[in-house]
């Protein structure tokens, strides 16, 4: 089967020659520090980046996905219910349709096919990134993610209990995303210390 050889260096290449939103329909297992550079350089150039979260039907993380700064996304169907192939975790970003997509095929003399996998969910993803960067601007590549993220409706509440908090902040909803304005607070960095009301001692005693 086809497989991407230097997909990473795509990326940049399609950042360095003006993209706004780079998809990327393929992913792999392991963290390469390389890798995630390669992608924080093309966000420092202005490009969002979005990737599918993977089809292993379990929690297994997957790159480029999983990285910081990419928008993660899992494969819902049309009764918005998570598809069993899906990948899913506390680093997806967002879901959206990927379950019998209708798309281009060059596997044989048909022109087109139904396919699912969150390959199929990427791009959309990353076509409503394009319709959120026309419609402002002005907006950062963590600012298009976060009014996709933030407008997105919360499916959570339909779902068989492991998919609960890791399919993302819910199915992306392009009208929502191009048309309200909601703020975005996304966590950073955190540290703890008991010493202000405690003892000190680096552990978390009751009332500290």
């Amino acid at each position: 089967s086809p497989s991407i050889i230097r997909g990473y260096d795509g990326i940049v290449y399609a950042a360095e020659n003006g993209a706004d939103v780079i998809n990327c329909s393929w992913g792999g297992s392991g963290y390469l520090e390389s890798q995630k550079e390669m992608i924080d350089y093309a966000i420092s150039l202005g490009a969002l980046v979005v990737a599918a979260a993977g089809n292993t039907g379990s929690e297994a993380v997957g790159t480029p996905g999983a990285y910081p700064n990419v928008l993660c996304v899992a494969n819902t169907d049309s009764n918005d219910k998570v598809n069993p192939s899906s990948t899913y975790g506390s680093w997806v970003d967002v879901s959206a349709p990927g379950t019998n997509i209708l798309s281009l095929n060059i596997s044989s003399d048909a022109a087109y096919r139904n396919a699912t996998g969150t390959s199929m969910a990427s791009p959309l993803v990353a076509g409503l990134a394009g319709l959120v960067k026309s419609r402002f601007p002005q907006m950062t590549p963590q600012q298009i993610a976060a009014q996709i993220r933030v407008t997105a409706d919360d499916i959570d509440g339909t779902q068989q209990s492991r998919y609960v908090g890791k399919i993302g902040s819910g199915r992306v909803n392009a009208y929502q995303a191009l048309t309200e304005s909601s703020p975005a607070i996304l966590l950073a960095d955190w540290s703890w210390s008991d010493s202000l009301t405690g003892n000190g001692d680096r552990i978390l005693d009751r009332g500290e």
